[in-house]
């Protein structure tokens, strides 16, 4: 399911709420930390011109005398001097004498004046009087003739919010997150079109669920497919391949040595091998640049394409995807289909011999002749019993040889005098040997190690495998107690030898 908002715009949204936050815990914390500072200042300010007003002489003269109309005229001069928001002169009992505000003569002080009638000076903070939030101060007018109060000055200054926070830098912590935010939508938006060029306009959920689609595909295919990068180290690979080359336990995958032998003639059409066991068939194709041609059978190169007309950097050219089959029980069946054959014309020619015994037999009982045909019958008889193993494994291997032989005189590159196959049984008390030659080049040096092997072979590979008519023969001739050997001469000739069954024969 798409979603409505784009990536980009979550990015947006989120960057925008965050600047926001960390805007406003910062302007909190810078009020409450000027606001702090603010109060500190102004608390000792008024407390030391309150009591420099307080030893004021005129005030002191005037509230010895009671002149309240002097007291009254000396207020602003007071207030102008202390650099103060207000000043009131009151009596030790907390009338009001004089006052910034002339309403307020005659007006009690609604707080009592106990401790600063005693002669301490006391700092408050207000912020429900008159003046809004202030810090004032209160001190004793002390005639400095016998010590007693004459009465009590109070002085304060109104502590403004919009003071404070000048005094914050909250205007330039607004300013400066505004700008980090159109900053961070600049590069949002910046972002938004890379990534929608990128991802090709698919959204994070669209490619959440192509990926998991795409491992899901991957991990129910019977098929190994590797991904591998140029240098050849396994970029992807799925459980079918894993559970086929044995890393399911591995810490990091890689290929068997026979598997990276194989790759380099495997591109563009299919090489079977045997891997751990198992024979499989590769069909390797490799990636190419977008709009490079590849006749071997490269990656189609249509989501390339579209990604590189985008300017999204594609996988690196070289990459290879690698399909692995397992053919195992395919080429154990056509092993065994092999030998079913192989055991049903040696069965058909049996027949066909037994056949003509019979009808020479029966020819002699016509005749008259039992004995002759006693004789026929009970020679068959013996030679049966005395050579079904030689005869199966002589039928065997030498279908094998002669159809290798006949594929080899028959390559395009001989000569005429080199197209001929030679086909020499021989048995004696010794055993049996075969020997089957052609004009072929035959086997180089390199590979005659690996001639016998099961799974490898020269010739092309099909669907159902090479590489185990030799094998085939091998496994045959030994299991009988025989060798089998090639020698190259004026062609190539293979040798197998089968010694006679060394169980004692019945008189017959």
């Amino acid at each position: 399911m798409r979603h409505p908002w784009s990536i980009a715009r979550r990015i947006a949204v989120v960057h925008v709420a965050l600047v926001a936050a960390i805007a406003l815990f910062s302007v909190w914390s810078a009020y409450l930390q000027a606001r702090e500072v603010a109060l500190r200042v102004e608390e000792r300010h008024v407390q030391g011109v309150t009591t420099l007003v307080a030893r004021d002489p005129a005030l002191v003269s005037a509230l010895r005398a009671g002149d309240a109309p002097a007291l009254q005229a000396g207020i602003d001069g007071w207030i102008a001097e202390a650099q103060v928001s207000w000043l009131t002169v009151m009596d030790p009992d907390g009338m009001r004498l004089a006052s910034w505000r002339p309403e307020q003569v005659g007006v009690r002080y609604p707080r009592p004046l106990d401790a600063v009638v005693a002669g301490d000076t006391v700092v408050e903070l207000s912020s429900t009087g008159a003046a809004g939030r202030s810090v004032r101060a209160l001190a004793p007018v002390v005639d400095p003739e016998d010590g007693t109060v004459l009465g009590v000055v109070t002085t304060g200054v109104q502590i403004s919010d919009v003071a404070i926070m000048a005094e914050a830098q909250i205007p330039g912590i607004l300013l400066g997150s505004a700008a980090v935010a159109a900053v961070g939508l600049l590069v949002a938006w910046l972002v938004g079109r890379y990534l929608n060029r990128v991802t090709l306009g698919r959204g994070p959920e669209q490619i959440a669920e192509q990926f998991l689609l795409a491992e899901t595909a991957m991990d129910s295919l019977e098929a190994g497919v590797v991904v591998l990068a140029p240098d050849g180290r396994v970029r992807l690979h799925n459980d079918a391949a894993a559970r086929l080359l044995g890393w399911e336990d591995a810490g990091e995958p890689r290929l068997p040595t026979e598997l990276s032998a194989a790759l380099p003639g495997a591109v563009g059409g299919e090489a079977s091998l045997a891997v751990g066991g198992r024979v499989l068939v590769v069909q390797q194709r490799v990636v190419r640049a977008p709009g490079r041609s590849d006749p071997g059978g490269s990656v189609p190169p249509t989501a390339l394409a579209a990604a590189a007309r985008e300017g999204v950097t594609t996988a690196p050219s070289g990459s290879r995807v690698l399909v692995l089959h397992d053919r195992t029980d395919l080429q154990r069946l056509g092993d065994e289909l092999t030998v079913a054959h192989t055991l049903t014309t040696a069965l058909r020619a049996q027949t066909h011999e037994h056949a003509n015994q019979l009808h020479t037999a029966l020819a002699l009982v016509e005749s008259g002749r039992l004995e002759a045909a006693r004789a026929v019958l009970s020679r068959r008889a013996a030679d049966e019993e005395a050579s079904d193993d030689v005869l199966a494994a002589l039928l065997t291997a030498l279908g094998n040889l002669v159809d290798n032989a006949l594929d080899a005189a028959a390559a395009p590159d001989l000569s005429a005098e080199d197209r001929w196959v030679d086909v020499e049984v021989v048995s004696d008390a010794a055993g049996l040997v075969v020997q089957v030659a052609d004009g072929g080049p035959g086997p180089s040096d390199a590979d005659r190690g690996r001639l016998f092997d099961r799974g490898w072979s020269t010739k092309p590979v099909g669907a159902a495998g090479r590489g185990m008519g030799l094998w085939l023969t091998r496994r045959i001739a030994e299991e009988a107690g025989g060798v089998v050997d090639v020698a190259t001469d004026s062609g190539t000739v293979f040798t197998v030898e089968v010694p006679r069954d060394p169980r004692p024969q019945e008189e017959t």
